[in-house]
């Protein structure tokens, strides 16, 4: 047996071995934090107004444990992948300042560790001719994930561009009232080509459990802060 010989078949053994490990059961799965496991929008309209333009992240990511809570359908969604022996990430759009504050947050309502590039990521948009456009796909993509859950169109988008299997979490009600754009277009501003879809057809979506990218609807609906 030949030397190259011999050093092919080894190659073929490490490549065979690196496969099946790639191939195992484990899942990456990746979770938003706004309105897919935090109700943060009172956070955001407590926002003093010297800090409103631009928005203060620094401040919002330090004040989560004065107003946000918990989407209760989430954090069990999260726990039973967890207790399952599956990796969970955290991917937000918020800007990283005092990160690890909102870190903090998350493991103390969590009950496990949550750090700052670790398995929470920051992923703000980056603007291109006028239009914010997610950039969430390119962590997505260093992760490995496989499934990946949030609320907003750029989060479905992010997944689709990543090869990720895109999961929408319904947004409360009242979230969609505070803040419309980015969920199906935006169902209050209309019948224009850029946000075609109304409230009504909002219902036809989450009944027939897919979205306009054609992703999976999360169909436990959570009912909203008391």
């Amino acid at each position: 047996m030949s030397k190259k010989y011999q050093i092919n078949i080894i190659k073929l053994y490490i490549f065979s071995f690196s496969f099946i490990f790639a191939q195992n059961g484990i899942l990456n799965v990746g979770f938003d934090i706004d309105d897919t496991v935090l109700f943060s929008r009172d956070v955001f309209l407590n926002l003093p107004d010297d800090k409103k333009n631009p928005i203060d992240y620094g401040w919002i990511n330090s004040h989560d444990s004065d107003y946000s809570i918990y989407i209760t359908p989430t954090v069990e969604l999260i726990n039973y992948f967890r207790s399952n022996g599956h990796n969970v990430f955290f991917i937000t759009a918020r800007p990283g300042q005092n990160g690890n504050i909102l870190a903090e947050f998350l493991t103390a309502g969590l009950g496990f560790p949550v750090e700052v590039n670790k398995n929470l990521f920051f992923s703000p948009k980056q603007t291109i001719k006028g239009k914010r456009f997610t950039t969430k796909h390119r962590l997505m993509k260093r992760l490995k994930l496989d499934l990946f859950y949030g609320d907003a169109d750029s989060d479905m988008i992010a997944a689709l561009k990543a090869g990720v299997h895109p999961v929408r979490v319904v947004r409360n009600e009242s979230s969609v009232i505070e803040y419309g754009s980015n969920y199906f277009g935006n169902t209050l501003k209309g019948d224009v080509p850029e946000t075609p879809f109304s409230n009504n057809d909002l219902k036809i979506f989450y009944k027939s459990n897919v979205g306009i990218f054609g992703e999976s609807i999360y169909p436990i609906i959570w009912e909203g802060p008391n």
